[in-house]
């Protein structure tokens, strides 16, 4: 592939995410170097509005508005991505970063759209620079329909920290933030320059599906994480073991043939939709 010569650091995807907000803070101050001798880096806010209100979102989740076969909409945040979309979509040997905190207990989680040998390489050098760093790969839909803003152009990644309430700073969230967008940083720089040492393989996660909380008929929760489960994201669960538990006092199972490993556990932006948790498989990755 080509070289890549710039770099587009995106924060306030969420507005109420701050810990990339503050990771831009610091560039704009000279306090963290995002540029290499081979890229630029520029810097962007996602959602200046959302963030100036310090929301999420005014009408709509950006993350979710850049599929081309989405719907046209009027809300304030599908006329941000199109505007956004028609300034830097087009703009080759660009590479956008989103970086996102999050309410689970993810740790750092580099969250990687494609396997193509670019990311491949990317997750196992994020790894060997970080080994306690999640590799999560949601591939299941093509590039063109994936929905987040990261997808706009033709490279992008997602940077995931937690865990940390919306609204907050942590300075363990902030500083996984800058050692993986360094690590992603350097492989850029290493790999235009060709220099990319010998990659070893890594275990890496493959997003599979949500578990949904089942409702009453009111509309009201009928379960809630499981104890055993909360807070233990990326860990195994197995065959038989309890995801949720109801307030009958029984217990919901997993019911697959092997194990999954839960992520974004009690994530509090999802709570409107009774999301849970979603579930992944771990798979080797040879590089």
């Amino acid at each position: 592939m080509e070289n890549i010569t710039n770099i587009l650091l995106v924060s306030g995807t969420h507005g109420n995410e701050l810990s990339g907000l503050y990771l831009q803070k610091l560039i704009k101050d000279g306090r963290y170097d995002a540029n290499r001798s081979t890229f630029s880096t520029s810097l962007l806010t996602g959602n200046p509005e959302a963030v100036q209100q310090q929301c999420r979102f005014l009408d709509m989740d950006l993350n979710r508005q850049f599929s081309t076969s989405r719907q046209e909409a009027t809300s304030k945040e599908a006329k941000r991505s199109q505007a956004l979309i028609t300034q830097y979509a087009d703009n080759e040997k660009q590479l956008i970063i989103d970086l996102h905190n999050t309410t689970s207990n993810m740790g750092a989680t580099l969250i990687l759209l494609s396997e193509s040998p670019f990311y491949t390489k990317m997750g196992a050098y994020v790894k060997q620079r970080m080994p306690d760093a999640n590799i999560l790969f949601e591939t299941r839909t093509s590039w063109p329909e994936q929905p987040y803003l990261c997808t706009m152009g033709q490279y992008g990644v997602m940077i995931e920290v937690g865990a940390q309430a919306h609204g907050s700073l942590k300075s363990e969230t902030l500083d996984l933030m800058k050692r993986m967008t360094t690590a992603v940083l350097d492989y850029i720089e290493k790999s235009n320059l060709g220099q990319l040492d010998q990659l070893n393989a890594y275990e890496a996660y493959f997003y599979l599906e949500e578990v949904v909380v089942p409702l009453d008929q009111d509309g009201q929760r009928l379960a809630l994480v499981h104890p055993t489960v909360c807070g233990q994201d990326f860990q195994p669960v197995y065959p038989g073991e309890p995801l949720l538990a109801t307030f009958m006092g029984s217990d919901i199972h997993w019911q697959g043939e092997h194990e999954i490993y839960p992520h974004f556990i009690n994530e509090a932006a999802y709570c409107a939709s009774n999301i849970a948790m979603a579930l992944a498989e771990k798979k080797h990755i040879e590089v």
